[in-house]
């Protein structure tokens, strides 16, 4: 599962969410979540939101959030220039900016939005992140590390079983 994947998802970004139509005519196929079964309306179909399905105020106190920080010198891009306001999307990211914003400013961001299981799981994957990415790492904590990243991929599964089935890789 990829970073960008994920905020995609939360944040419902048109053409790079892993939550569409397909997504959940699998779930469906897979006989698992049949509440997500898409409702056909005619010309459309309504996809029934999941536990981290954010609205519209949702978005924008994410963004509004990411908008706000301020970061030191040379940390990393200005967040404030990465994203669209109009189009409510993130924009231009690097590598870099990609692992920021994983392992420092989504937990921030998602603090007040989602559910509080759906929060923490994706706030201790961000922690998980932070703790491997360091200069150091405690070969002592490397077992409790791996431990606590296995329980909390089983979470994210539970929450967002369409990531992993497109993706297997963890990055």
């Amino acid at each position: 599962m990829h970073v960008d994947s994920l905020t995609a998802t939360l944040l419902n970004i048109n053409g790079k969410t892993k939550d569409g139509l397909n997504a959940h005519l699998d779930l469906i196929e897979m006989n698992m979540r049949g509440k997500l079964a898409p409702i056909d309306m005619g010309k459309s179909t309504y996809l029934p939101p999941d536990c981290y399905t954010t609205s519209k105020d949702e978005k924008l106190s994410f963004y509004k959030c990411l908008k706000d920080v301020k970061v030191p010198q040379g940390h990393s891009s200005n967040v404030k220039s990465l994203m669209s306001m109009q189009d409510l999307k993130l924009i231009g990211l690097n590598s870099h900016d990609w692992h920021i914003l994983m392992q420092q400013l989504l937990p921030v961001a998602i603090r007040v939005i989602l559910l509080k299981n759906v929060r923490h799981t994706i706030t201790r994957l961000c922690s998980f992140f932070s703790s491997i990415c360091c200069k150091v790492i405690d070969p002592s904590k490397i077992d409790e590390l791996q431990n606590e990243i296995v329980v909390n991929l089983c979470e994210l599964e539970m929450f967002f079983l369409h990531l992993f089935l497109t993706s297997c890789d963890v990055s």
